[in-house]
């Protein structure tokens, strides 16, 4: 197959015109990248102002992980979706524990220490359990 080098490189050319179309599209400038800061746990266990969005997604992510077990929580499938007082002031005793710096797990502990395993979700009394045997 014989091609012509002119018909060559006016397909690159407009394949790069393309490319630096779809690059201004999207807004990229070179060495910026918009991808959201890499929060794991264990830079969070570090140095929890990290981001403070992902310190509130932690927040949510403790409430998801309780029972509801307060008083006034009877139709809620976790503490997250219960805002009855108890349930409150359960909330604020995680949230202040988690701001003063607390890791994910030193939280984690905090809650099965104040109310016991009893009131983990089952997922995440596995997820404790596992952590626990790799000790």
């Amino acid at each position: 197959m014989n091609t012509n080098p002119l018909f060559t490189n006016v397909v690159l050319v407009v394949i790069a015109a393309l490319l630096l179309v779809l690059v201004i599209q999207n807004g990229m400038q070179p060495g910026r990248d918009k991808r959201p800061p890499v929060v794991s746990e264990y830079s969070m266990d570090r140095n929890p102002s990290v981001n403070p969005q992902a310190q509130n997604m932690a927040h949510n992510m403790f409430f998801m992980a309780v029972k509801p077990f307060p008083e006034g929580c009877k139709n809620a499938k976790v503490l997250d979706d219960c805002d009855s007082p108890a349930a409150k002031m359960v909330k604020s005793k995680i949230e202040a524990v988690a701001a003063s710096g607390k890791g994910p797990r030193q939280v984690f502990d905090f809650i099965v220490e104040t109310w016991g395993e009893n009131v983990l979700t089952e997922q995440a009394l596995q997820i404790r359990n596992m952590r626990v045997k790799s000790k």
